[in-house]
């Protein structure tokens, strides 16, 4: 807990502020010869003035004063090795890696896919589609591309089911109806591609993993939602030959009709036997995610929760449905980080990592097309008895094969990423292939890691952060070791420290009995009377909370003056019983059993507040001798700039 707030208090976003009276490079303090700028002080300054619960410490003299003090203790933890502790740096290069993927995203493309994404949740589309697959290793593609093209006509002219019995055949042809369907259902570009073709067109051939694709729209509607139902099923197949499905759904039905409990019926005849245990409820669902589209009109056409349907048959017998609940689709807030966590995982990501591949190419100035590729393809080979690639030529090994700003990446760079993507590769390619493919893969990592390694010097925005969260773990562990857990452990120190400030350790006025609590003044007035009549709590509580929450009581020992007891509570003498508060908009009684005046708390009863007062000693004098052991030396003329320029 108090590592969070510690972080709390020091991570926040930077404010750009305009130093029009102060350069980066003028210096404000040195400690021990380490400059401090002062565009720094002003932008800590504003940044986390708001924090400061001292009014008086709120002028730039006096945080000032703070500022300095925080300064020694980084001194101090630099001294003593912090910086180099291995858990230290971990626990940093961990902070590092997650701030750095917030910037290597780009985020207008990520909003733009995030609307695009919500605005098919709420829409929906109908379409049937022509399938023509090819592998991912197979690059002459020009015959299926030309089959799927020839069926274009034939998927937008002929009638489907004619057209699926002739040429679907379930190995490299497929002609499927897909029902409706909304976001993230589909492969990104064929729900791009079913989105945006008209209603009643068939679309050009398209590429998807799968291989060539025509698509046919046949209709878009507003999205359904989502819905829950419970069913009652009769299969097509029975083992009592006896038995007709018809006749025995039509009977539940009448039975349903004359008042019958449909999870009874649905645990006793459903032959659903994993919803039957459940009263018949199946899981929510969308349009499209059920194998029946008889089932799925039937559920959304049900209106309010409770109705039942006509029996209806599907291709897996007769149902009867009852409506759980309707769920609309959420506004756009609601979903938001929902969709923007799917779209993180879709393949509309390789969208935005492309988009900021493209970026970091024009900012590097490095361009796709690498002429060393032709020499390096010339001279690998793949040794086939030890599964590895390497050079004919072993003195280009050194060669420069890429070149980002001014780091150099040679061959053996590049041998050594083929070698270990070795796995993945397909031996099926031919060797140019293979070279252009992992070449895309391989300048891509180079790129963004080079992005990484040099973000902090690139951006100031990030830099600030983690500088930030740099010496607001350095302070905390400093802290940790010489004030928190030092106090906790100095058990002779804390008890000459309570010894010493004795008088600052009592017990208040407290009282011992119950505070009854009503938004209600008949019902506060009805309590009270039944105090006076002796009733005990529990029995007030049985009586006045039958149905709803209509008092709180709360039993215990209670400080005068202090919450829960109401502000203008106030002893009686001569009766326990309060007179009836108004607080806001509640009314309370209080029942005093015990009076207990101001006391000395023991060691032990003070033992919270004497740690944290100890804490707070110890540093004080800790930081007066961290200003004797660092020299501090202040530029009056920058400070006064400094505080021409808060005062602004």
């Amino acid at each position: 807990m108090k590592k969070s707030l510690f972080f709390y208090a020091l991570l926040f976003f930077s404010l750009n502020i305009s130093f029009s009276q102060v350069s980066d490079s003028d210096v404000l303090l040195t400690i021990s010869d380490e400059p401090v700028l002062a565009t720094e002080f002003i932008r800590v300054y504003n940044k986390n003035l708001d924090l400061v619960q001292d009014d008086s410490q709120k002028g730039v003299e006096s945080y000032l004063n703070l500022f300095i003090n925080y300064k020694l203790k980084l001194a101090e933890a630099k001294s003593l090795g912090y910086d180099k502790d291995p858990v230290y740096l971990k626990e940093l290069k961990t902070y590092q890696n997650q701030l750095t993927q917030n910037y290597l995203t780009d985020k207008d493309v990520t909003n733009e896919l995030v609307l695009e994404a919500y605005e098919r949740t709420i829409n929906e589309v109908k379409a049937q589609h022509v399938l023509v697959r090819i592998e991912n290793f197979e690059t002459d593609t020009l015959q299926a591309f030309n089959a799927v093209l020839a069926f274009k006509d034939r998927l937008k002219n002929e009638n489907f089911d004619s057209l699926k019995k002739e040429i679907h055949n379930g190995k490299n042809i497929f002609v499927e109806d897909l029902g409706f369907f909304t976001a993230f259902k589909m492969a990104y570009n064929f729900e791009s591609k079913a989105f945006n073709t008209n209603v009643g067109d068939v679309s050009n051939p398209f590429r998807t993993k799968f291989g060539y694709h025509v698509v046919k729209v046949l209709n878009k509607r507003k999205s359904k939602g989502e819905v829950s139902v419970a069913h009652i099923m009769i299969a097509n197949t029975q083992k009592d030959n006896t038995l007709v499905a018809k006749d025995r759904i039509l009977e539940l039905h009448r039975l349903l009709v004359q008042g019958e409990d449909f999870g009874n019926l649905a645990k006793q005849f459903s032959d659903d036997k994993s919803s039957s245990v459940r009263n018949g409820e199946l899981k929510p669902f969308k349009s499209g995610q059920i194998n029946s589209t008889k089932f799925e009109n039937t559920a959304f056409s049900l209106k309010e929760i409770g109705d039942i349907s006509d029996p209806i048959k599907t291709q897996f017998g007769w149902h009867i449905l009852k409506l759980i609940k309707k769920t609309p689709v959420p506004n756009f807030n609601k979903i938001k980080k929902d969709i923007e966590k799917k779209v993180g995982k879709d393949s509309r990501s390789k969208l935005v990592r492309s988009k900021m591949i493209d970026k970091l190419l024009i900012e590097y100035n490095v361009s796709e097309k690498n002429p060393n590729l032709v020499l390096f393809q010339s001279d690998l080979f793949f040794d086939d008895s030890n599964k590895y690639w390497d050079l004919l030529n072993e003195f280009n090994n050194t060669k420069v094969f890429l070149q980002i700003k001014d780091r150099s990446y040679t061959f053996r760079d590049f041998i050594d990423f083929l070698n270990k993507n070795n796995k993945s590769i397909n031996k099926k390619w031919d060797k140019e292939l293979i070279i252009n493919h992992q070449y895309k893969f391989f300048l891509e990592q180079s790129l963004l890691q080079f992005k990484k390694d040099n973000l902090e010097f690139e951006n100031q925005d990030f830099a600030n952060i983690l500088d930030e969260y740099r010496e607001g773990l350095l302070l905390f562990e400093l802290m940790q070791d010489k004030i928190w857990e030092g106090a906790k452990n100095d058990t002779l120190g804390l008890k000459v420290f309570y010894n010493n400030n004795i008088e600052n350790y009592l017990w208040p006025n407290r009282i011992i009995g119950s505070i009854a609590s009503s938004s209600s003044y008949k019902t506060i007035k009805k309590v009270r009377k039944s105090w006076l009549n002796n009733n005990s709590n529990d029995e007030i509580d049985k009586s006045f909370n039958l149905r709803k929450q209509n008092v709180i009581i709360s039993n215990g020992e209670f400080e005068l003056g202090q919450s829960p007891l109401p502000e203008n509570f106030r002893l009686r003498i001569k009766s326990p019983l309060s007179k009836i508060i108004k607080e806001n908009d509640t009314f309370f009684v209080v029942k005093v059993e015990k009076f207990i005046p101001k006391s000395q708390k023991t060691f032990l009863e003070a033992k919270g507040q004497l740690i944290s007062d100890y804490q707070n000693e110890l540093e004080s004098r800790w930081t007066l001798e961290l200003k004797s052991k660092f020299h501090i030396e202040l530029n009056e003329k920058v400070l006064q700039n400094v505080k021409s320029i808060i005062s602004k």
